[in-house]
């Protein structure tokens, strides 16, 4: 028997289901096929079958004993999150058999126990009909757990996203939408952490009154299909795609690319290699060992700055260290310029200038 009340509520659901449905086709199809987009696009379409569940479930009598065919993912949102971020984040890396051990939950709880019962269910009908506050505890219940394994991959995706040094300047924008993915699920949580409580709580009278949780919940579902949808395939899944195009051209796994950015700057600080005033990128790159290119994107990508200023920059640090020492006073600028590496005296006042917003001379007479 068809619910009617709901109507004009079920239809704008059924929109966000048929909207998520369109954008995780065109996430997969219309955008670069990465494992990424892969993940982010089952997210949503799983989102919208949960949606459409949802709407089936208020609006037709025992919906799941008539139609025992699973529906609910609750369990897969958070890993489908998850490896969505790690494989964002390293874009050298591969689906892995173990991998698979983050889809057990929803393997045992959301196919394979909600198919038996509500297998069981259709052959029993007039148990079900005695038993509506019992089934409706279980199925609250178990949203609990959901709820519970969905906080936890949600502390995951944050501290991976916090933990994560920007290897690379686009790394900022990426972490903008991992802000956004968690906001959203902590949205989620803390509606589900009220409102499945209230549910146990009046369970015996929620069949009566249940478009005070189906509403709501389908209001939240239906948003997040529409934002978060939308914002990802119009906005972010670029930003994703340019900058695993820019990791992948180093050709070095995540943290490779932090190892090899200490050994950049170790080789400039520690090994004093800006002294030598006739350092390029071609003989950087020589004693690094590395390709000429790789050196020039790191630099670009990874420290956000180019060559010339970069090596300047050590170049004045030094400088202006050797000039506070006492017997500094014993050498004149230009020399001092000399020793840190400077070969030519215009372009060291020109450095200095740009770096500091003063002239040599100023910036000594400021720190007398």
């Amino acid at each position: 028997m068809i619910n009617t009340s709901l109507d004009s509520s079920n239809f704008y659901f059924l929109l966000a289901v048929f909207q998520g449905l369109l954008l995780a086709v065109f996430i997969l199809i219309f955008r670069n096929r990465n494992i990424p987009n892969s993940y982010i696009a089952t997210l949503i379409f799983l989102f919208s079958i949960s949606l459409l569940h949802l709407v089936l479930e208020s609006s037709i009598h025992a919906f799941n004993s008539k139609f025992p065919f699973p529906m609910e993912f609750g369990y897969s949102y958070g890993p489908l999150a998850y490896l969505h971020i790690l494989h964002v984040k390293d874009p050298m890396r591969r689906f892995m058999k173990k991998d698979l051990l983050h889809f057990i939950p929803v393997l045992v709880l959301d196919i394979v126990l909600f198919t038996t019962l509500a297998w069981y269910a259709r052959a029993n009908m007039d148990w079900v009909y005695t038993n509506i506050p019992l089934i409706q505890t279980i199925s609250l219940s178990m949203s609990g757990l959901a709820i519970i394994q969905f906080s936890i991959y949600t502390a995951l995706i944050h501290r991976e996203s916090k933990d994560t040094q920007s290897v690379l300047k686009d790394f900022v924008r990426v972490r903008k939408w991992l802000a956004i993915l968690v906001t959203s699920w902590i949205l989620i949580i803390g509606f589900l952490t009220i409102a499945i409580p209230i549910a146990l709580g009046f369970v015996a009278k929620l069949d009566d009154n249940s478009e005070w949780l189906y509403i709501p919940l389908g209001v939240i579902m239906s948003l997040w299909i529409f934002i978060i949808g939308y914002l990802y395939l119009m906005k972010y899944a670029e930003v994703i795609t340019n900058y695993m195009d820019k990791v992948k051209r180093f050709k070095f796994s995540r943290n490779e690319l932090n190892e090899k950015k200490d050994e950049l700057i170790n080789a400039l600080t520690q090994d004093e290699l800006y002294k030598d005033p006739k350092l390029t990128v071609a003989k950087l790159a020589g004693k690094l060992g590395w390709p000429i290119n790789s050196v020039s994107t790191m630099i670009n990508e990874s420290l956000q700055t180019n060559f010339n200023d970069l090596i300047n920059h050590h170049r004045i640090a030094a400088f202006k260290q050797r000039v506070l020492e006492p017997e500094s006073d014993k050498y004149s600028i230009w020399g001092l310029s000399q020793e840190a590496g400077f070969s030519s005296k215009a372009s060291f006042y020109r450095a200095f200038k740009k770096e500091t917003g003063m002239t040599p001379s100023d910036f000594i007479k400021s720190q007398s």
